[in-house]
């Protein structure tokens, strides 16, 4: 009852009241300036906060420190105002009532210039860095996140406020598309003269004040003297020889007005998964822009044959040997043609280690299984992406992108079931092709036509070896004793679109799309026995053997209208389906509407309301229309009976937000989803082996919430953010063929997080949550408590030597098993001269070997212990140039 409290305790915190400091700028001729930098100093004369002029010359700022501050105000063509402040307590408001400003002029040659830290030039706020920097940042990433407004999370992707980053440029070009990772962690800052974000960002410049984006992208600029050069950074690092661990990074690149370069070479058996700024070219998401038709087509995967930790960074558990080469190319021709060139190779070695206790216990069937598994797999892609463009005079171009992508891996996974051995081999390949044609035509400053034609073939075989005695059970026989799968899986799809946007006003915008998409999914899957000679023992193998041909097609036309009116905003989407479908010549045709509506409400002082509702329809997959079995690996098989069917969900949501983003602010979504059919599965378990049935149920609800409040205390000079989550799922399943079993599921997570706001010796960053688990069912109940927390350090001896702690806690479940604790410790030597940074960096100094994780649910329980990578010291250097 006391963590309900504090739960509604928590869910009704409000900010307090700060000091307003408010105002109007105009000009000589007593003309609103909109989009004035104001600017909020301290005495050290660094940035507390910003704000910028509405189009009456409003501003607004908020801050509850005090002190003597200075309030800066500049604005394009205008001389900027210095104007000093005091604050000595809390819920002032200040009025400087109406400020103005002096037009620049002009004396013969002699022109009046200034650099401003911040600026604003219409979507586009802009950042001078040499304002934020101080000579330690090694990279791009480290230099961001000093920028007021921006976070850096722990994967590398950046929000600007509460929004992601979708792109990083650099002076305006895209290398590293979604992988954009790759260049803010390993650029060096040194070269950067001026960060821009880009509001309202748009991909296809013709299409810039057209169509109605809401996606943020950052743009970095070079000093002069860093164009047209090559630089870039070298890494290396070690361990002693006993450990035998290393790294080796190398960086070059070199941009300029015409081309941009850049070279990557990484190799490391450290456990570093430095895959992140080039998995969406191997892992590929569709997105649903008008420049792209197929919104739901990723990699075909049949099955997994590899098992990887899930719980912490890969730096804890992967047991990796890695090695990744690229090349990003760009070239803009002087004639609009512009040139794109992507090209990866990478190698990966990964090992997992993992004990698990398994004990299950139903209507009578009651047994416990221990299996001890070492995972093995070596993975090898080479991708290729080549992108034409052509800008014609006619506000018109066309653009063209051809990539093909290579895999072949290798699994080598040594099992122990119950002491008996269980070895597994298998391959798996994919061979994809993906071409796509873009053709945008900008009819005037508000109307734009967008077409765009796509193709795709994927080719994905598995082969695979299992050595158990399943089938010595299944067909009693007990020569019975090696499984051999092969599947082959293909799929081509092709889409056309067209679109048609219009902007009525500023704020006011249409868009109307047709178009097409045809897939069409092929499986064949076969089953074969052996003895341990290899002799092929015959039975009837007709339930384990496949053979699917699954078309669907998908006609469609969509309305978009969003309309904004003072501070009001309110838009909607009516999309139209004509699905039909072929799963082995039983035909299926359906007409649907998915409606979506959406209003919001801003306002600076009450905060802003955003309230949204759809309905949405999805269909099943390759995945879910095999009638018989096919074998998953690990004692597993899977079937889905279930036919083509559409899955209808809706979704109801509700978001708040008040305050600030760079002082503090409160954040509340609410969610309620349900699906009138899901897939959920019958399971037909046995002490050797279990089966797996896809099945078709009614009605699955889900509610969510989230909640973040953020604080600056003066009274500890700190940044507070509390954090509320909860989650609340129903769902039904059933075992060894008896009726329903309903469950609910319930998950709140309670946390801190805190951040020191000082400069100094000593900085720091801590955090703990707490996720209560409870699980109810027909067949028994619990609950359990899963708990995290951090500490992380920063000591900057001087301005050459800094010191960086991390301590990390874990706590699963409620049973007695071991905590699990983690310290990394990082001295960094900075040699500013060579630009240059040594380090000595110790990970897990407790050397926790191992962590284990319970977890039940309503048949059975389970306890896995996984094994961590051990202690280990490493020397290494960075050396930018």
């Amino acid at each position: 009852m006391k963590f309900f409290l504090l739960f509604v305790l928590f869910f009704s915190l409000k900010i307090p009241a700060q000091t307003e400091i408010k105002g109007f700028v105009f000009s000589e001729n007593k003309a609103a300036i909109s989009k004035a930098n104001v600017i909020l100093l301290n005495d050290k004369n660094q940035i507390e906060t910003f704000a910028f002029s509405t189009k009456d010359g409003s501003f607004s700022l908020n801050t509850d420190k005090f002190g003597k501050f200075k309030v800066q105000i500049t604005a394009f063509n205008f001389s900027s105002k210095d104007i000093e402040i005091s604050i000595s307590q809390k819920n002032q408001v200040l009025d400087l009532k109406t400020i103005v400003l002096e037009k620049v002029k002009e004396i013969k040659e002699v022109v009046i210039t200034r650099t401003n830290p911040i600026r604003i030039k219409k979507d586009t706020i802009e950042y001078n860095v040499k304002n934020f920097a101080n000579g330690t940042e090694q990279n791009v990433e480290e230099l961001l996140k000093k920028i007021p407004g921006l976070t850096v999370q722990s994967n590398g992707k950046i929000k600007f406020g509460n929004k992601d980053v979708t792109k990083v440029l650099v002076e305006n070009d895209d290398l590293f598309e979604n992988g954009y990772q790759t260049l803010t962690q390993n650029m060096p800052s040194q070269p950067l003269d001026k960060i821009q974000v880009l509001k309202h960002y748009s991909k296809n410049k013709l299409l810039k004040g057209v169509e109605n984006s809401e996606s943020i992208a950052i743009n970095l600029t070079l000093k002069k003297d860093a164009k047209s050069q090559w630089f870039g950074n070298v890494l290396l690092a070690s361990t002693s020889y006993k450990e035998n661990r290393h790294q080796a990074k190398i960086n070059i690149m070199n941009f300029s007005k015409r081309q941009k370069i850049y070279a990557l070479f990484n190799a490391n058996n450290l456990g570093l998964n430095e895959m992140s700024g080039v998995e969406y070219l191997i892992n590929p998401t569709s997105d649903n822009n008008v420049e792209n038709v197929g919104s739901d087509i990723s990699t075909i995967s049949i099955i997994n044959l590899h098992q990887k930790n899930q719980q912490f960074e890969d730096k804890r558990t992967n047991f990796n040997n890695d090695k990744l080469a690229s090349l990003n190319y760009i070239y803009n021709f002087e004639n609009d043609w512009k040139l794109k060139f992507v090209t990866i190779f990478n190698e990966t070695q990964n090992r997992n280690y993992i004990n698990s206790f398994y004990k299950f216990n139903y209507d009578g069937l009651n047994f416990t299984n221990i299996e001890d598994k070492s995972w093995e797999q070596n993975k090898r892609n080479i991708v290729g992406k080549l992108e034409l463009s052509k800008d014609f005079k006619n506000k018109s171009n066309l653009q063209f992108y051809n990539k093909i992508s290579s895999l072949n891996e290798n699994n080598d996974n040594q099992f122990i079931f119950n002491n008996q051995p269980n070895n597994q081999l298998g391959t798996n390949q994919l061979f994809a092709t993906e071409n796509k044609v873009v053709y945008t035509k900008k009819l005037d400053s508000s109307h734009a036509i967008v077409a765009v034609a796509k193709y795709l073939y994927q080719n994905r075989p598995y082969n695979f070896t299992d050595e158990n005695d399943v089938f010595t059970f299944l067909l009693n026989n007990p020569n019975a004793k090696r499984i051999n799968q092969k599947i082959d899986s293909k799929l081509n799809f092709g889409g056309v679109k067209i679109s048609y946007l219009k902007k009525y006003a500023e704020d006011n915008t249409l868009e109307i799309q047709l178009g097409n998409e045809f897939r069409k999914d092929y499986l064949n899957s076969d089953l074969s026995v052996f003895d341990l000679n290899n002799q092929q023992i015959n039975f009837d193998k007709s339930q384990f053997q496949n053979n699917v041909n699954y078309t669907r097609n998908n006609t469609f036309a969509q309305l978009k209208y969003q309309k904004k009116s003072k501070k009001w905003t309110y838009g909607f989407t009516l999309l139209n389906q004509l699905i039909s479908s072929n799963l082995n010549n039983d035909a299926k045709t359906g007409f649907y509407v998915s409606p979506n509506f959406n209003l919001s409400y801003e306002n600076r002082k009450t905060g802003n309301f955003n309230l949204f509702a759809s309905r949405k329809i999805s269909t099943i997959s390759i995945n879910d229309v095999f009638v018989n079995y096919i074998y998953q690996g690990n004692r597993s098989f899977k079937q889905s009976d279930i036919g083509f069917t559409i899955l209808p969900d809706y979704n109801l949501g509700l978001s708040y937000s008040l305050g600030d983003m760079l002082s503090e602010y409160l954040t509340l979504n609410l969610n309620f989803s349900r699906n009138e059919d899901y897939i959920s599965n019958n399971t037909i378990v046995n002490p050797n082996y279990t089966f797996n049935q896809n099945i078709l149920v009614k009605n699955n609800s889900t509610i969510s919430s989230n909640l973040e409040l953020r604080k600056y205390v003066k009274l500890i000079k700190s940044r507070i953010s509390l954090l509320g989550n909860y989650l609340n799922s129903d769902y039904e399943n059933s075992i060894n063929n008896q009726g329903l079993i309903k469950t609910n599921f319930s998950n709140l997570k309670l946390g801190f997080e805190m951040k020191s706001g000082w400069t100094g010796f000593a900085n720091y960053e801590l955090g703990y949550n707490w996720t209560f688990n409870k699980i109810i069912s027909d067949i028994n109940s619990t609950n359990y408590l899963d708990q995290k927390g951090f500490l992380n350090l920063y000591f900057t001896i001087n301005p050459q030597i800094r010191v960086e702690s991390t301590l990390e806690y874990y706590k699963f479940g409620n049973t007695a098993q071991k905590t699990t604790q983690f310290l990394d410790v990082k001295l960094n030597y900075n040699v500013k001269k060579y630009k240059m940074n040594l380090f000595l960096q110790g990970n897990n100094l407790l050397n926790s070997n191992s962590i284990q994780r319970y977890s039940i649910d309503n048949i059975s329980e389970s306890l896995c212990t996984q094994r961590l990578l051990p202690l280990h010291i490493v020397l290494g250097i960075n050396k930018n140039f």
